[in-house]
């Protein structure tokens, strides 16, 4: 199976550089995505954010790129499920509208909020947040599938009701959850989910067993659009024309979000019992907060380098499970985004897509026709 490959993107502004500006950027890097390969596009969502992280409205990106794309997938990363943030009923609703105006190429990734920034300003409980999610999607598949449904749940009570529109794709389009967490690998495989993992920075070792959890306990829903597991995971990218291009423009940026994620996550890991798991291994957070080659070569999070090189290390997370791969490229200005994106789709993508159609040096071709010669019927 090809691997399919994304952009993901978090609408990152620079300092001094406008919002506004940024958002019509954001576009044009969509649409260029589309037109070298990419499978995927794929938006975060972020409420009142600090700094430059501005995709607070993502679904209304969606909308805009359903008119302006083609092929391209849209998926968010991830929609938020706290019910005072986004009504399960509302985001179904919107999913469903955009999946009809893209002619089926809606997917629909939920999470259940990692900043205390945002939980505060919409009053979010961080205790709540786990079950509200997991309900959500509950009552989203149920007004997905069914002409008429009803639900009764601990967050949610709907009396028998018709979700209008329904999606175009059917049963409906693709689901699943950004999990950071072995529970929430199984939780998802249980559900007949896809999902989309990453470790936290904790490294190869601990995300090989989030993918042995995943696969292991996956259980496919009769009702369900998979068949089989989809598992994907996000990569961090810097990628220039050589190794030491690619740390110069990418290293400070790539640790600098390395720095501020690590950060966020102690302070999680107290407020709730849902998110006690993101205390675990500090030591592993910290490092990837200040130690550019465990970064790089250990976290199992990032790739950076030449385009030789980034599909050398690329190798590794397709090894490790990945059938997806959603490229993080922001933090840097968005002519290095575009250049990023034009580097991927002309080497990175044909490279595990399409070998045959990679040129390769002709003294490699040639030994290898001087080889078949030696050995052929014809020798």
């Amino acid at each position: 199976m090809a691997v399919k490959f994304g952009f993901w993107s978090e609408q990152e502004t620079l300092v001094g550089q406008s919002y506004a500006r940024r958002l019509h950027e954001l576009v044009e890097e969509a649409v260029f995505a589309e037109k070298m390969g990419f499978d995927i596009v794929s938006l975060s969502e972020q409420h009142v954010a600090l700094g430059g992280i501005s995709s607070s409205a993502p679904e209304v990106v969606y909308g805009y790129l359903a008119a302006v794309t083609s092929r391209i997938r849209l998926r968010p990363a991830v929609s938020l499920m706290p019910k005072k943030i986004n009504h399960a009923l509302r985001t179904a609703e919107r999913a469903a509208v955009t999946d009809i105006l893209s002619n089926g190429r809606m997917e629909l990734y939920c999470g259940r909020a990692n900043t205390t920034i945002a939980m505060r300003a919409f009053n979010v409980e961080p205790a709540e947040t786990l079950s509200q999610m997991e309900e959500g999607i509950a009552l989203i598949r149920e007004a997905f599938s069914k002409d008429i449904f009803t639900f009764n749940g601990e967050h949610y009570q709907v009396p028998p009701r018709m979700l209008v529109p329904k999606p175009l794709q059917k049963p409906y389009p693709l689901m699943g959850i950004a999990a950071t967490s072995e529970r929430s690998h199984v939780w998802a495989a249980h559900q007949g989910l896809a999902v989309l993992s990453h470790t936290l920075y904790q490294g190869w070792e601990a995300q090989a067993k989030m993918v042995e959890a995943y696969r292991s306990a996956w259980r496919r829903d009769p009702n369900g659009p998979l068949d089989r597991p989809r598992l994907g995971m996000p990569v961090f990218l810097g990628i220039a024309e050589t190794d030491q291009a690619a740390k110069d423009i990418y290293a400070e940026p790539l640790m600098h979000y390395a720095r501020i994620s690590t950060d966020a996550y102690p302070r999680l890991a107290k407020i709730a019992d849902d998110y006690a798991y993101m205390g675990e291994g500090l030591e592993a957070l910290q490092r990837a907060a200040t130690d550019w080659d465990y970064l790089l070569n250990d976290s199992a999070s990032l790739v950076c380098g030449s385009p030789d090189t980034v599909i050398r290390q690329l190798e590794r997370f397709i090894d490790a499970g990945a059938e997806e791969i959603l490229f993080h490229i922001d933090s840097v200005s968005h002519a290095e985004i575009m250049k990023a994106i034009e580097l991927v789709g002309r080497y990175v993508i044909p490279h595990f897509n399409d070998r045959n159609n990679v040129v390769r040096p002709t003294d490699e071709i040639l030994e290898q026709i001087r080889m078949m010669r030696k050995t052929g019927p014809s020798a």
